[in-house]
């Protein structure tokens, strides 16, 4: 159940090959049961230190969250998967289209990757804090105006898409994203530092760190915040993981319920889903980068096991900003002997 000479030698590894101040922040689960690991790139090399309810920015791990909303809403009778988000809108989507919740969620509603314009704003005009402008008059007009929906028949990963999700839910519930996950996630799971405005944070915020190595700004998800707002800690997220693991709540059955199923493609909702149900090796996978941070979340729902790892690593490194998820898989193929 310790973290084995193995795992720590593989996550210090990791941690070694950035800027000093590197941390990672890992929990594994054996059974049900967590254990936390935590380390510094210091001076001499890695160093142990406690971070577990050191919090950090989780980017698109968000999208597990606004998915479990989501979730929660369907279960409670309050909208369908199928039923369209169009009525929430106080616009019509372009060329008469409608897009569904389901379809948010399982990125199939055939939005592009990124709001129109918001590359170059990541590129250049606000490349430390490229979401930050980008609000709901924005998006609206982009929806009603702008924006051609491709197919809606393939998985087509859209941080705009999950984004949209986050505000029409906000919309039906009569809250902003921050009160809507107060009430459904957090104060019911006891996330006590998890939070979605880094200026709200209580307790330590690590850090983040740019491609460089130098300090970078926290991110602003502006209206699109169910794409990769939260901040959180591996603690609280470990409470996240035993809700999913448990079971015992019908919208988690329904969040993890697969989809879209084309080829080896597996999409739950928010949930990617790798293996098989036959051969009894399903894994629940999501992963997330900003400009300071990077996370992934790794978790075998049948025997209660996996990892999930913070970091203040840039997910814009463009051949290094991989590494904390590719240490997810390396971690849980030793941990399943495979």
């Amino acid at each position: 159940m310790q973290f084995t000479d193995q795992e720590i030698n593989a996550i210090n590894k990791v941690v070694t090959s950035f800027a000093p101040n590197t941390e990672l922040a890992v929990a594994k689960f054996v059974e049900g049961e967590c254990q936390y690991y935590g380390t510094r790139c210091g001076v001499r090399g890695a160093e142990p230190v406690e971070n577990h309810c050191s919090v950090f920015e989780i980017g698109s791990l968000t999208k597990l969250m606004t998915s479990s909303v989501l979730a929660q809403m369907v279960s409670e009778g309050k909208l369908t998967l199928d039923e369209a988000i169009n009525s929430q809108l106080d616009i019509p989507i372009r060329d008469n289209r409608s897009i569904s919740y389901g379809a948010l969620a399982t990125h199939t509603s055939g939005l592009p990757r990124l709001p129109p314009g918001l590359l170059w704003q990541a590129l250049f005009k606000r490349k430390h804090n490229p979401y930050e402008a980008y609000l709901r008059d924005d998006l609206l007009h982009h929806l009603a105006h702008t924006i051609t929906l491709g197919s809606q028949n393939k998985v087509n990963y859209s941080n705009l898409g999950a984004g949209l999700l986050g505000y029409v839910l906000s919309e039906l519930e009569g809250r902003n994203y921050a009160q809507l996950l107060q009430n459904r996630l957090f104060k019911p799971l006891n996330m006590r530092h998890s939070f979605t405005n880094w200026r709200d944070v209580a307790g330590e915020l690590v850090i983040g760190i740019g491609k460089n190595g130098e300090p970078t700004n926290n991110w602003d998800l502006g209206v699109l915040q169910g794409a990769g707002a939260v901040l959180s800690c591996v603690k609280d997220l470990a409470q996240y993981a035993k809700v999913q693991f448990a079971q015992a709540e019908p919208w988690v059955t329904l969040q993890q319920q697969i989809l879209v199923e084309k080829r080896l493609e597996k999409v739950a909702l928010g949930w990617f889903v790798l293996g098989s149900k036959e051969q009894g090796d399903l894994l629940y996978f999501h992963d997330g980068g900003t400009g300071g941070y990077s996370s992934v979340m790794l978790l075998d729902m049948d025997s209660q096991s996996g990892y999930i790892i913070l970091s203040n690593i840039s997910g814009l490194h463009k051949l290094k900003g991989q590494k904390v998820t590719k240490l997810g898989f390396e971690l849980m193929r030793s941990l399943k002997g495979f």
